[in-house]
């Protein structure tokens, strides 16, 4: 258990918020305060070997041509009955995890499965970041996906994708036009016992892929995710994973992997090198398959 202090109040955070690379620089982000079923639908917008359905009641039906939207909106509550104001997904393939590798795993997703999980293990093992998958530094994770960029330049050849390690809060305007220009996010956070945002101080942290967003028709902004756990299509509050992502203060060993060690940063999950307020940002990559309504 770590011996970091409990985070100040969101009203103490620092006035500006930073990107780092190697070292902490500037970012112009500024801080805000924390405070379905009689019919069967076929999608054309379905990966390659899956075909994807979904059984509706007439709930979302602004969505039928894209199944996996419809079903996280329905599965939310969200856009019943009316359609989004705004909505951009860049969907990728799910790839189930597997053991503790959520980190490694979402960051083999925006590669499409090649590299893999497991190879960015191998790759994590020998720089000294993980034993069992575990990664508790955004910024470590950050140069696994250099490495992964720089290695694989086929992928990116025609796409000038820039990436860096946000500090600060992901409820804030310049993150939300980020997404709406169509970044995608690396995003640490605390997951619910149905994968859904919630604070518990960093004991089960998870990392998700956040590839897209939505806006009601109340103004309330959501972030499509991709992460290890399910196949499906996530849909949450940007607010929820802000806080979510703003609490993950110390690490707790895993129930079920009571006899492996994990390594952490110096400082911990929720210190300088680890997880607590910072993601990271993933400009100009565009996935095969880009849905803008």
């Amino acid at each position: 258990m770590s011996n970091n202090p409990s985070p100040p109040s969101p009203s103490t955070f620092p006035s500006q918020t930073t990107k780092t690379t190697e070292s902490t620089v500037n970012h112009p982000l500024t801080e805000l305060n924390c405070d379905l079923a009689n019919n069967v639908i076929s999608s054309s917008f379905t990966h390659q070997h899956q075909r994807i359905t979904f059984n509706t009641s007439g709930e979302c039906i602004w969505a039928t041509q894209y199944p996996e939207i419809q079903k996280a909106c329905y599965l939310r509550r969200v856009c019943q009955f009316a359609p989004p104001k705004e909505l951009r997904l860049q969907n990728v393939t799910p790839i189930l995890q597997a053991g503790p590798t959520c980190g490694l795993t979402a960051l083999s997703m925006l590669f499409e499965g090649s590299p893999s999980a497991k190879t960015f293990l191998e790759l994590a093992i020998a720089k000294g970041y993980s034993n069992n998958g575990e990664m508790f530094s955004t910024k470590q994770l950050n140069e696994l996906l250099t490495i992964g960029l720089d290695e694989n330049r086929h992928l990116v050849e025609y796409k000038p994708v820039e990436h860096h390690v946000v500090g600060g809060w992901m409820d804030e305007p310049s993150i939300k036009m980020q997404l709406r220009l169509g970044s995608i996010f690396l995003v640490p956070y605390d997951p619910d016992r149905d994968h859904t945002p919630c604070l518990n101080r960093g004991h089960k942290a998870h990392w998700a892929l956040i590839i897209g967003y939505m806006i009601d028709q109340f103004n309330d902004f959501y972030v499509f995710a991709r992460h290890g756990k399910t196949k499906n299509l996530a849909l949450w509050s940007i607010r929820n994973l802000a806080r979510s992502n703003a609490n993950l203060e110390e690490f707790c060993q895993p129930v079920g992997h009571p006899n492996e060690t994990f390594i952490l940063p110096e400082g911990g999950i929720g210190g300088c090198n680890g997880l607590r307020c910072k993601f990271i940002m993933i400009e100009h990559y565009r996935a095969k398959d880009e849905i803008i309504l």
